[in-house]
């Protein structure tokens, strides 16, 4: 006789077997909101603008400045020029991590530019990033090349979503290192440079118009020098906003990842997926900021 089989009871058995097996395949769980968080991070990050602008300061001050100060401002350009790669490839790094985290999240493997080893060592052997006491330090720098070294083995090795706590766990020290570093920087010598834009085009203009006096028409003449005044004015103040809203993007960055380091046990959980969608969102908002001001 031959035997009858129970069709639905055997659906819920291979049910049941596909349900418990997906708990152990890689690449199963659901990281949609770390994903959305460490991507957004990334984009909003790759802002190496700001440094040019640091880097061009000094140049600017040459068209308000007396010729005597030209040879100055030079050593100033030349001391910031020799920064701005370590100071790129910190960001540089930074974007890149976030952007492999996002990929990790997804269970892709991770994308990793070939310029990240030689970004490793020049980051690792930093001897300085910044000016005077006001510097980066070297830690800063070298936080940054941990966490290329990271991504470099990462990428070698393969790693996928199951290697997220590993890399989370790795990198999160090094990661706020380097997010407070660069704050540092943003919001001090970066910022100082835009004080020192704005005295040598207040005194360049406050001249100009002093002298308008002992002309035939001085009215017509500081009417004018107001204007351009102004327009230049408005520029530099662009400039602050931009490294204003830099570092809450840096803030943004660091206290998101250290959310991610205190659940990394609970990288599925319900509220941590919701914390994480607020940080993406806030982010968003930040690099709506950036494009609006380069309008």
């Amino acid at each position: 006789m031959k035997q009858k089989t129970n069709y639905p009871l055997c659906s819920r058995w291979i049910a049941l077997a596909l349900g418990l097996l997906s708990g152990f395949l890689p690449g199963c769980a659901n990281l949609e909101a770390v994903r959305e968080f460490a991507k957004t991070s990334a984009a909003t990050a790759d802002y190496q603008q700001i440094v040019t602008d640091y880097v061009g300061s000094p140049a600017r001050q040459k068209l308000y400045q007396p010729a005597r100060f030209a040879s100055t401002l030079d050593e100033i350009t030349r001391a910031r020029t020799a920064q701005q790669a370590r100071l790129e490839g910190a960001q540089t790094v930074l974007v890149q991590y976030m952007s492999a985290l996002g990929d990790l999240a997804a269970d892709d493997l991770p994308a990793v530019d070939a310029e990240l080893e030689g970004l490793s060592g020049a980051l690792t052997d930093a001897k300085f990033i910044g000016e005077g006491d006001r510097a980066i330090s070297t830690e800063t720098a070298t936080a940054a090349g941990t966490i290329a070294k990271v991504l470099l083995r990462a990428a070698a090795d393969h790693w996928r979503q199951r290697q997220i706590r590993t890399i989370v766990e790795q990198t999160d020290a090094s990661l706020q290192t380097v997010v407070k570093g660069l704050q540092t920087i943003v919001l001090k010598d970066f910022s100082l440079s835009l004080d020192q834009d704005s005295v040598a085009v207040e005194k360049y203009f406050g001249k100009i118009k002093a002298a308008a006096g002992t002309l035939s028409d001085p009215d017509a003449v500081q009417s004018l020098a107001r204007v351009v005044e102004v327009d230049h004015m408005a520029r530099i103040r662009a400039r602050r906003v931009k490294l204003q809203t830099y570092a809450q993007v840096l803030d943004q960055i660091g206290k998101g990842h250290a959310e991610l380091r205190r659940n990394v046990g609970q990288l599925k959980g319900k509220a941590l997926s919701q914390r994480m969608k607020l940080y993406a969102q806030d982010l968003r908002k930040l690099y709506k900021a950036f494009a609006e001001l380069q309008s």
